[in-house]
């Protein structure tokens, strides 16, 4: 009979078992990254390509590119390709962020030799149709029109712009960017980025070996072209305040960060990720403590430490009441100074470290989830020994190390302040 009076024992979190993929390449020289780890017989088949908005040459393309892959080809009208892969329940979904994008079929083991020629003939030769276009653009045009009028999408785009002003993760898209698309151009940027040298397939879910042979039948002939990866480091930001009035507005929206001077995966990066979330990586964070729960200024607010390819940053963002705007600002860099001036206490930072470990625990949960733990590493250089790493970060870290790293890199002097709305 199970003993439902005393509770369980709390057991420390000392290591957590990812798997590493088996890694098979392609006669064009595309690599696969298989993790055939799954009970169910789902797959998830995705292609990452290095062709994010930082290696556009005109606002908008690569993301429309991503968005319009699966809407017509060479060989299939408008909605066909849709219907056909639907037809078998499948299902595809694709993005595109500052540095990759991201074409991925959902399926079945079973349904593989009916969806994967339809999925390779989306994904080589797509065609990108005026009429569908043109819908894609006064949509997306409409949908800017509406979010650019609130002030935290608008606090977002200012505070993103004067973040990276000096390289292209800062160059977003205008309203009248949506004008000057042309199919043309989507076409040309398919067909310089998406190539097996620019690209690595992840496939993850419960299959068998013949998928290796049915991938190589269906994209071993993908042009070979060229590895368009580049690195261009983001420069320190500059520290300034900046206001944008937006009359009407009874809120305002507040961005507050700055670009770090760290490595990705050292040791102060792991060190900076823990202190990041006792100041606002998650609900009983101080600033949601303060912010929210004590003051009532917002619904919501929190920070997070970034990884881009080329940056790592810090930023927090709130929305709160127009009338408290000053108030709200004071008691951030109330929280901010604290952290540079005051020991976090031994029972804080312990209900922190559990937090941290029970969502490492949570986010390896399936096959899916262990190919994104790779695959979040992978791009950023690193291999699987980093989880270890940040595990032991978090079990050994000490108060006076934070207090350390507080000082280094919370400085409210040395921090871009964005907002927009009513100050």
């Amino acid at each position: 009979m199970l003993d439902r009076i005393t509770a369980p024992e709390i057991k420390k979190t000392g290591k957590v078992s990812y798997i590493e993929p088996e890694i098979r390449t392609l006669s064009n020289g595309m690599k696969v990254l298989g993790f055939n780890i799954g009970s169910q017989e789902v797959i998830q088949l995705e292609f990452n390509f290095y062709s994010g908005s930082k290696y556009q040459d005109k606002s908008l393309i690569a993301g429309y590119v991503s968005k319009m892959i699966g809407e017509a080809s060479s060989n299939y009208s408008p909605g066909e390709i849709m219907d056909k892969i639907d037809y078998y329940g499948s299902f595809l979904q694709s993005g595109s962020d500052r540095d990759m994008s991201h074409i991925t079929l959902f399926t079945i083991q079973k349904q593989l030799k009916h969806v994967l020629p339809v999925f390779a003939e989306a994904l080589s030769n797509p065609t990108f149709p005026e009429r569908e276009l043109s819908i894609h653009l006064k949509n997306g045009k409409q949908n800017y029109k509406v979010e650019n009028e609130k002030v935290g999408y608008r606090c977002r785009q200012l505070f993103t712009e004067l973040l990276f002003k000096n390289h292209a993760y800062g160059k977003l898209a205008d309203e009248a960017a949506y004008d000057e698309v042309e199919a043309g151009m989507l076409i040309d940027f398919h067909r310089r980025m998406y190539s097996a040298s620019n690209g690595l397939i992840v496939v993850a879910g419960k299959f068998d070996d013949s998928l290796y042979s049915q991938l190589e039948k269906e994209f071993g002939d993908i042009p070979i072209g060229e590895n368009k990866r580049s690195s261009q480091k983001v420069i320190t930001s500059k520290a300034e305040k900046v206001y944008e009035q937006k009359l009407g507005a009874i809120q305002s929206g507040i961005r507050i960060g700055k670009v770090l001077d760290l490595e990705y995966g050292s040791d102060e990066f792991f060190k900076l990720q823990i202190l990041n979330t006792v100041l606002g990586g998650y609900f009983g964070s101080r600033l949601m403590s303060n912010i929210r729960e004590d003051k009532g200024y917002t619904y919501g607010i929190g920070s997070a430490i970034a990884s881009l390819e080329d940056a790592v940053f810090f930023f927090l963002s709130t929305e709160v009441g127009a009338d408290v705007t000053k108030e709200a600002l004071k008691e951030v860099y109330f929280e901010l100074d604290r952290l540079r001036h005051e020991l976090v206490s031994e029972e804080e930072l312990g209900m922190v470290k559990n937090y941290m470990l029970g969502s490492m625990l949570k986010s390896s949960d399936g096959p899916f989830s262990m190919a994104d733990k790779y695959k979040s590493v992978y791009f950023n250089g690193e291999d699987l020994s980093f989880y270890d790493h940040y595990i032991s970060m978090i079990n050994n870290v000490t108060s006076e190390e934070l207090l350390v790293i507080a000082k280094k890199y919370f400085d409210p002097k040395e921090m871009l302040e964005v907002v927009v709305g009513k100050k």
